[in-house]
C-alpha cells in the first residue's frame, strides 16, 4: 500500500478527530480513561494541539487514513505524541513502514520516546521491535498504566 505523511491542514481536523476516536474506541472502554482519552478528545483541543505540535495527515492511495503528533522536546528529540490509522488501514503491515519513514523525515532527531499500555502486549513488541527500550511507567487510573519508552539512533 502507497502512503504519504504531510503536514495536516486545518480543514482536516473533523475527520482527523473521527478516525482517532474510532481507532482508540476500544481502549476507552478497556480503561475508562476518560480524561486523557483520544477517544473523548475536543475538536478545540484537537485544533490547539494540531497548532502546537509537529502534527501529520497519513494518506493511503490517496485517502486520509489517520495521523501523527509529535512534541518537540529538544532540536534532536521528539516525543511520539500519538500515532493513529482508521481502521480499514490497520493490521496490514503500514504501521512499520510509517514508523521507519517518520524516522527518516527527522534525521537530526536522535530520541524518541512515547508511552503506550503496559497490558497491550501487540504495541510494546511493535515498538520494541524497532528498538525503543522501557525506561519506566505511570499509572494512569487503576485499569492503565503507561510503558514509557525511548529509542536512541
Amino acid at each position: 500500500m502507497e502512503f504519504k505523511i504531510i503536514p495536516s491542514k486545518l480543514a482536516e481536523a473533523k475527520e482527523l478527530l473521527k478516525i482517532q476516536k474510532e481507532a482508540f474506541h476500544s481502549d476507552l472502554i478497556k480503561y475508562k480513561d476518560y480524561h486523557t482519552s483520544p477517544a473523548t478528545e475536543s475538536l478545540d483541543y484537537f485544533f490547539f494541539r494540531m497548532q502546537n505540535s509537529l502534527h501529520y495527515s497519513i494518506f493511503v492511495e490517496g485517502r486520509l487514513a489517520g495521523g501523527i503528533c509529535l512534541v518537540k522536546q529538544t532540536k534532536d528529540h521528539n516525543y511520539l505524541y500519538r500515532i493513529f490509522l482508521g481502521s480499514e488501514f490497520q493490521n496490514k503491515g503500514l504501521g512499520s513502514k510509517i514508523l521507519q519513514d517518520l524516522e527518516r523525515q527527522f534525521p537530526k532527531v536522535k530520541k524518541w520516546t512515547l508511552d503506550t499500555p503496559k497490558d497491550n502486549r501487540r504495541n510494546r513488541h511493535f515498538y520494541e521491535k524497532f528498538g525503543y527500550k522501557k525506561t519506566g511507567e505511570q499509572q494512569i487510573n487503576e485499569y492503565l498504566t503507561l510503558i514509557n519508552y525511548e529509542k536512541i539512533l
